[in-house]
């Protein structure tokens, strides 16, 4: 190329060329190729239309650019800087919902509604073209907010604009609509911040449809084509900013015939993918329940079903998507399989139509963008501990009751990961412990070989703190919506790789052995994106600034170019004013009035007559020259192909990055699974835990255990721990039966505040701790492994059901006893109390026995009912236990402590006394005692 004829290019520029018409070329269709031309001499006046690839790759042969690192602060504007933030407006009273249902009609003339308050009142062939094509899109998206871009702003008009000026406090403004209408409703927001404006919109329950420009400039005498490119949906979005970093968003599909259903669950930003398909309604409700999904797709519409709980967004979408035959084709075209035999979906054909429905919902909210997802795995009943949502709710797992707080839940207690994927995985893990004594075998091994190796865990926690969101990185990647900071982000958790697998070496336990490897596919990929983009890349994409010199040499000749550019315009700033004699003359350029001169208001009267006056400011004058405008159009045609090369380099190098995305979070799972384990053991080293014994038997032995979220809050005395023994074993409290093992009901008597309700939720935090795999607070344990926790702590009135306290603490009565096994464990409090008190004993003494004699199930029954201690002189494997408090003259102690035997008092009056009861009431409860006691007696220890 360096051999061939040189041609001087022409320095007068061509006619009709504007900024506008230059930048229009950033994202359009490729220029015409013209004949080969040879770049001029460094500072001439070079017309860049006909600068070819060939020329440019040849001047940056001649002359090579030398790669250094971004300028600190030279990552390009921030696109919120210039944003005023939503105008003042006076915030509106919401539409309300049910209205939506209902054809609308012209607003009345005392209504404050706009004349035109929704799309369905115009005739769209009396509008202008941009708005009939507005109309057009909502008519065909009515459940959805309509984003349509104009210029630097996504607007709404209608009803959509009212709504978005009244959730985000928009001032509602109007647009002209012809003479047929006048005005209609309008409102917008800035198109660079519209992330965080529609992540508001999506958290307050809506779906946002955006219609995107599809071109930089339109054909002469038409509209720029605009297009739906993105639906955002509560379950759909993959945005950083939309999206809690420490739990899972989860998607759901659900497909019902009958009392069977079939259930697909997707999180679409880090591409886990489950089916499931089983029997009863009651069981598909606990499962959404404890998902807490984000958004719930099914083939209906109508009423909500009562499968799906009250709060979840639920979709009703189309029968066909969720038809078997649209399902099974989506589920082959989808992962590019010939067969579905390989995926276990054979067996269960609702949940694979409940798997294509929701596939088919991904690709109609994301046109265009395939999100990378992974290989449908199935789970099944048994396959993790049972936790229905009371127990949940009762143990506190993710969060508490009072506030529903994450501080005080046992997610709080144990969280002490550094990374967001380490965050969701140890969450999964609280809920969803194991049933398979292997895998927590295995979890147990990871967490105690980090306990015993400090200097491991804490290099482990150190490499881990500053690792990104491998999973979503590569989610967003693979969707082609991932940032030049996002790969970059992704390539420096990549390069840590490698050095995880050198601490963990030596690594015996199966979890940290897993991550002792190489990578060195994912080594390269980090190695591409160092190569190709800057340390701190700009926000904006399209406006250069990414890409290294030595990368691509078509850019490196542009960059060139645009060096020579530089120089002369540093030659005419020095030349003008030598010229001139204005000695604080300076050449400065402003995005809107390109390249001009400036100079002191004082100098104004001095500058030369070739000047043009531009513009006035208080302290200065800008003026430009013809010279300086012929070259500005260059330059800026320079700037524009540059930045059009850089996003294409930039567009290339995240598709690549993103057709790894499934090995890529194949290493993200396993750091995540490492990271959640050195938080246990971290949990475990500091708080003085103990490795739990998990047995093939129904034993729960536990010596000095420890509730683990209330010892955390205690801060001004210790937490008193407590032993339990159930279901085998030697016990260190409560009553042997002839074989001496201790016994499967423990009947737990004690004052009020004195810590049955603690010592109830503690032994059923520690079961389920243990089955997942950490190391529990206690001396020793030895826990067999439980199919089911239940828990009835408290109650209240369900009033949007019409049930009482008591009703509601029936219904969760029955279900433990229609469910509870051998192998349950079973947390009951103050069963009876909501009624009559010879009803309420009745009932107790009844469940309490049923759940020792027919089930069998592990059981902590406690109560007021004193009565209940002589179950365990009827059954052998009954026993007694009591929570101690010390009485001196008016004063009680509570101790906290749990011994065998049973209370005979419930000190109900001296707590009324403590929380401040007047002393007349007070009294007079006590002389009212004395004769129920003297007069009263309740007959039981009858065999039944």
């Amino acid at each position: 190329m360096a051999a061939e004829a040189p041609q001087q290019l022409s320095p007068v520029p061509g006619p009709g060329l504007s900024e506008t018409a230059l930048q229009g070329n950033l994202f359009g269709a490729p220029e015409e190729p013209k004949p080969a031309a040879r770049l001029a001499r460094p500072g001439a006046l070079a017309d860049p239309g006909e600068l070819d690839d060939a020329a440019l790759e040849a001047d940056a042969s001649s002359r090579p650019r030398r790669r250094r690192q971004a300028k600190a602060g030279a990552a390009g504007p921030d696109p919120g800087a210039n944003d005023p933030g939503p105008p003042d407006g006076a915030p509106a009273e919401l539409p309300d919902p049910a209205s939506e249902s209902k054809p609308p009609t012209a607003a009345p003339p005392d209504s404050d509604l706009p004349p035109w308050h929704h799309h369905s009142l115009v005739d769209p062939q009396q509008l202008p073209p941009m708005l009939r094509h507005y109309v057009e899109l909502k008519a065909a998206h009515p459940e959805r907010l309509l984003l349509y871009r104009l210029g630097d702003f996504f607007e709404c008009f209608f009803e959509d604009a009212i709504t978005l000026s009244q959730l985000l406090e928009l001032t509602l403004t109007g647009k002209e609509a012809g003479k047929a209408h006048g005005r209609v409703p309008m409102a917008g927001i800035p198109h660079h911040a519209a992330e965080r404006y529609c992540g508001d919109l999506v958290r307050r329950g809506l779906c946002v449809a955006l219609c995107d420009q599809l071109e930089a400039t339109a054909a002469k005498g038409a509209l720029l084509k605009r297009d739906i490119t993105r639906v955002l949906t509560p379950g759909t979005v993959i945005e950083e900013g939309m999206l809690s970093a420490r739990r899972n968003n989860w998607l759901c599909g659900v497909v019902v015939e009958g009392s069977r259903w079939g259930l697909a669950v997707a999180d679409v930003s880090t591409g886990e993918f489950r089916v499931t398909e089983r029997q009863g309604s009651d069981l598909l409700h606990q499962e959404l329940l404890q998902l807490d999904a984000a958004e719930v797709v099914w083939p209906g519409d109508g009423d909500r079903p009562g499968w799906c709980p009250e709060g979840l967004r639920l979709t009703p979408s189309a029968l066909t998507p969720f038809a078997a035959p649209e399902a099974r084709s989506s589920l082959l075209k989808r992962f590019k399989l010939a067969s579905l035999a390989g995926l276990g979906l054979a067996d269960l054909p609702l949940g694979q139509r409940a798997a294509g429905g929701l596939l088919r919902y991904l690709d109609d909210t994301q046109p265009g963008a395939a999100i990378p997802l992974d290989l449908p795995t199935t789970w099944h009943a048994g396959d993790q501990l049972v936790l229905d949502a009371q127990t949940r709710r009762n143990l506190e797992l993710t969060r508490t009751q009072l506030g529903g707080g994450g501080q005080g839940s046992l997610l709080w207690a144990l969280d002490r990961t550094v990374t967001a994927m380490g965050g969701r995985c140890l969450r999964r893990w609280i809920e969803a412990p194991l049933v398979d004594r292997a895998a927590i075998g295995a979890r147990q091994d990871g967490v105690s070989e980090l306990v015993n190796q400090r200097p491991l865990r804490q290099a482990l926690r150190r490499l881990l703190r500053p690792m990104g969101d491998l999973e979503r990185l590569a989610g967003r990647a693979g969707a082609g919506s991932a940032s030049a900071r996002d790969l970059v982000a992704l390539a420096d958790g990549l390069e840590r790789l490698p050095q995880l697998a050198s601490l963990l070496g030596q690594a015996s336990s199966p979890p940290l052995a897993a991550l002792a490897r190489p990578w060195p596919e994912l080594a390269e990929l980090a190695a591409l994106v160092r190569h190709h983009l800057v340390t701190t890349p700009p926000l904006a994409l399209t406006e250069g600034g990414l890409i290294h010199d030595g990368v691509d040499s078509r850019l490196d000749g542009l960059r060139n170019q645009l060096d020579d550019q530089d120089a002369w315009l540093a030659e005419q700033e020095a030349s003008e004013r030598r010229a001139s004699g204005i000695a604080n003359l300076r050449l400065q350029y402003h995005r809107t009035f390109g390249y001009f001169l400036s100079v002191s208001r004082a100098k104004a009267a001095a500058v030369p007559e070739h000047w043009i006056r531009r513009q006035t400011l208080a302290n200065e004058e800008r003026f430009v020259t013809p010279e300086l405008k012929g070259r500005e159009g260059r330059i800026l045609q320079l700037k524009a192909r540059a930045a059009q090369r850089e996003f294409e380099l930039f567009a290339e190098l995240r598709s690549q990055v993103g057709v790894q995305a499934t090995p890529i979070r194949a290493a993200a799972r396993l750091v995540a699974d490492l990271d959640a384990l050195a938080s246990l053991a971290e949990v475990a080293a500091t708080g003085g835990y103990c490795r739990p014994e998990i047995t093939a038997g129904r034993e729960l032995l536990i010596e000095a255990g420890r509730h683990p979220v209330v010892e955390q809050l205690l801060v001004e005395r210790p937490f008193t721990p407590n032993g339990i023994a159930l279901g085998g074993g030697p016990a260190p409290i409560g009553r042997s039966d002839q074989d001496g093992s201790p016994p499967d009901l423990l009947v737990l008597t004690g004052p009020n505040a004195s810590g049955k309700s603690c010592y109830l939720r503690q032994t059923g935090l520690l079961q389920l701790m243990a089955q997942m795999g950490s190391w529990i607070p206690a001396r020793s344990a030895q826990l067999g492994l439980a199919d089911r926790i239940f828990t009835r702590v408290g109650a209240g009135d369900d009033l949007a059901s019409g049930q009482s306290t008591f009703m509601v603490e029936m219904a969760e009565t029955a279900n433990i006893l229609h469910h509870a096994s051998s192998r349950s464990l079973v947390l009951l409090d103050e069963i009876g109390r909501g009624t009559a008190t010879f009803d309420g004993l009745s009932i107790a003494w009844a469940v309490a026995e049923h759940l020792a004699v027919e089930i069998q199930a592990r059981s902590v029954f406690a109560t007021h009912y004193h009565e209940l201690n002589e179950l365990a002189e009827l059954h052998a494997n009954v026993a007694n236990v009591q929570v101690l408090v010390e009485e001196t003259g008016d004063d009680l102690l509570f101790l906290h402590r749990v011994v065998a035997g049973g209370a005979s008092r419930s000190y109900g009056i001296e707590a009324a006394r403590l929380a401040g009861v007047p002393a007349a009431v007070v009294l007079r409860a006590r002389q009212v005692l004395g004769r129920i006691e003297a007069n009263s007696h309740v007959a039981v220890g009858l065999q039944p």
